[in-house]
């Protein structure tokens, strides 16, 4: 993660009090929410790992914000990971679904986006005279 000028570059080395409340709370909501969620929804185990987390960290932004930079750093070098992961797997799933199937379709119906149309008004001419032929340039 080191030197890569990605995300790892931007975090800081301590958080101020400002930030760790803000991020203690945040991300402490966020897990209460979705223990909520699977509690409501019947599950047993994961509603009490995530809710006591959520727990911890809404008490830690609370009384103590200044002390969660280093729960920060890890949580942001998990993000880190997740999109060395995700964003390949992504822009894969754009090219095959939606560039690809538009690029078939476009030479179906409309042929090749750099072929020159003589009648579109372009400023491109065809040469009928040999010169649009790259053996005699000169």
């Amino acid at each position: 993660m080191e030197g890569d000028g990605g995300l790892a570059a931007g975090i800081p080395a301590r958080l101020t009090p400002a930030e760790g409340r803000k991020f203690g709370l945040l991300v402490g909501a966020a897990f209460l929410g979705v223990a909520g969620f699977l509690y409501w929804r019947g599950k047993e185990t994961a509603p009490v790992v995530l809710g006591g987390l959520g727990g911890l960290l809404v008490l830690a932004g609370a009384v103590i914000p200044g002390r969660l930079g280093p729960v920060y750093r890890a949580w942001m070098g998990l993000a880190h990971l997740l999109s060395k992961v995700t964003t390949p797997i992504f822009m894969g799933i754009m090219y095959f679904v939606v560039i690809t199937p538009m690029g078939v379709l476009r030479r179906a119906f409309g042929g090749s986006p750099l072929e020159a149309k003589v009648d579109d008004g372009g400023v491109w001419a065809r040469r009928t005279d040999g010169h649009g032929s790259m053996t005699r340039q000169f």
